[in-house]
């Protein structure tokens, strides 16, 4: 049987999107139960810890990274006062993360003093901070806004790029095809890091991304991004990429012979 590790789920403290209910006390009991999984990252949202509800989903600190610094000490007696929950039950399978975004002045929503604690720090594209500018933005310019900061963050010192294509999938008229995902495996190549697939929310390239990263060396992270909870521990979508993908392995080198 394959065994999973859910490398992205959140707890409704921490992530003002996450259900009611759900806390770090509910993954140890999934964990307790489940058969497949042997361990979960927390990995909540750095807007939220860091900005009260308006403020963070205003995403004003995106382009004005002072908001940040104003909130600084707060957000780290959250943080903190988080990770010494977690760690209480780290035997139990349970590991310390976050999810953060990367403001126009390059430096990350996470501050630096805690990295030793962290497990991973997964970097995200929840919005981009170029739209701010001009919400108009035509495909192709929008297109060049996304790769620059998926860049950027990619260099931002994150260890895993997380749902890297999602923001991208969900803009009219920006065609995602095989060879931006190809793109981004030599980035996260270049950079030393891994990616996320991600099954909150799919896009259609996972198994060209699954491939591209097994051909190239580059780690994959299989996360749930778990919000509700019924999609706690909840792999079904993994399980289904990893056969997909084996079938078009096993078609591949049939391909090749009947080519040559």
């Amino acid at each position: 049987m394959t065994r999973f590790f859910d490398c992205h789920a959140h707890t409704c403290d921490l992530s003002y999107c996450c259900d009611e209910g759900v806390t770090v006390s509910t993954y140890v009991e999934a964990l307790r139960r489940s058969g497949e999984a042997d361990g979960v990252a927390i990995t909540n949202h750095g807007f939220a810890v860091y900005f009260p509800h308006d403020l963070a989903w205003s995403w004003r600190y995106m382009m004005q990274p002072a908001i940040w610094d104003e909130h600084r000490d707060w957000g780290n007696r959250r943080l903190a006062a988080h990770l010494d929950q977690v760690e209480e039950v780290q035997d139990r399978g349970i590991c310390s993360g976050i999810e953060v975004e990367l403001m126009c002045d390059g430096r990350l929503t996470l501050d630096d003093r805690f990295r030793e604690r962290l497990s991973v720090v997964i970097g995200s594209v929840h919005v981009l901070p170029e739209q701010f500018g001009d919400r108009e933005l035509p495909p192709d310019a929008l297109l060049g806004a996304w790769w620059q900061h998926t860049a950027q963050l990619a260099a931002a010192g994150i260890d895993l790029l997380g749902h890297p294509f999602r923001w991208l999938a969900g803009r009219e008229g920006v065609h995602l095809d095989d060879e931006l995902v190809r793109r981004v495996v030599l980035l996260a190549k270049q950079r030393d890091i891994g990616l996320e697939i991600n099954s909150h929310q799919v896009v259609d390239n996972d198994v060209e991304l699954l491939r591209l990263c097994v051909e190239h060396g580059v780690p994959v992270a299989f996360g749930t991004d778990s919000h509700r909870p019924e999609e706690i521990l909840d792999f079904t979508y993994h399980k289904a990429l990893l056969a997909r993908a084996g079938r078009a392995a096993d078609r591949g080198p049939r391909r090749e012979a009947q080519q040559g």
